[in-house]
């Protein structure tokens, strides 16, 4: 575990997913993948932005041994009522998420009804052998000088450039998306970068701040 900043709260955990999770996600998700919608205006919609495909998983027990071990980390404050249902994210050659965030600018879709704003972000590489390009740009954080840092971010950027994560399959970000008095923190502006060559699957796990609807949460 790497700490990459304290404010916002920026941390690279190595191994969060084992090798045998990762080929489950991807045995489950196979065959659901659909092209990747962005909120927008309170509703979800096709953009430009995201060209990815994405999925929600079935909640069997080798997803909620991942969503305990996330909720862990958080600690025990954190109700399992509070994480949305996992979602991968595939990525094909060109494909990418332009910056955006992960907490909502539009507070229709932060109702408390929703489970308010999301807290908390974990995005973990699922798949990510022979994969170039493909990282994860927060372009506002300051990138560290330690170059032990070299094995989990790419190096050879401008330093003004932020700091990209390289796909590492098991490895995962986390990172807090809001402010103490609840507004989004905008240093959490990240993207998706374009994979040159081969397939990237990410994990998205989300934490809003109150309980999920029954009906979004799953069973």
């Amino acid at each position: 575990m790497h700490l990459l900043s304290k404010s916002p709260m920026v941390i690279y955990i190595e191994d969060f997913i084992t090798d045998e999770e990762r080929l489950h996600l991807q045995k489950i998700a196979d065959g659901h993948f659909k092209h990747s919608a962005v909120v927008k205006g309170g509703n979800s919609a096709i953009h430009s932005v995201r060209t990815s495909q994405s999925t929600t998983v079935d909640r069997d027990a080798v997803v909620r041994c991942i969503e305990a071990r996330a909720l862990d980390f958080q600690g025990f404050d954190v109700p399992e009522s509070h994480l949305e249902p996992i979602q991968l994210v595939k990525y094909a050659v060109t494909e990418r998420y332009h910056f955006h965030t992960d907490w909502f600018t539009d507070p229709s879709h932060a109702a408390a009804s929703l489970g308010g704003n999301r807290i908390s972000s974990f995005f973990g590489y699922v798949k990510a052998d022979n994969v170039t390009g493909g990282g994860t740009n927060f372009p506002v954080l300051d990138a560290p000088r330690d170059e032990r840092w070299c094995k989990f971010i790419d190096c050879d950027e401008e330093y003004d450039s932020g700091v990209t994560f390289r796909p590492i399959e098991g490895n995962v970000v986390y990172w807090e998306n809001l402010l103490p008095d609840g507004r989004g923190d905008q240093r959490t502006l990240h993207a998706g970068l374009p994979v040159v060559s081969g397939e990237k699957i990410g994990m998205n796990i989300w934490t809003r701040q109150m309980p999920l609807a029954a009906d979004i949460r799953g069973a």
